[in-house]
């Protein structure tokens, strides 16, 4: 017998790596990892032998950046639902 996968009459658990706690501790721990991509391209652009590697610093940047955009959009989304 297989179980209800959209039960009405009771309220769905998120799973612990989907909660409110857990989203808001990574977009914390995603802002500190920006901020510490941010200097890392500073510091490869005041270098002229650094300048070819700073790719990498702005891809960091750009992913954290990326995410802390995705789970905030996922914590309002859920927070309007409820």
């Amino acid at each position: 017998m297989q179980l209800d996968q959209n039960p009405f009459f009771r309220k769905t658990i998120t799973p612990w790596y989907d909660s409110n706690f857990a989203c808001w501790v990574l977009i914390c721990s995603m802002v500190l990892v920006f901020c510490f991509a941010v200097s890392g391209v500073i510091v490869a652009s005041d270098d002229p032998n650094l300048v070819r590697h700073i790719w990498f610093p702005l891809m960091l940047a750009g992913l954290s950046g990326f995410l802390v955009v995705k789970v905030y959009v996922r914590l309002n989304i859920r927070s309007n639902n409820e």
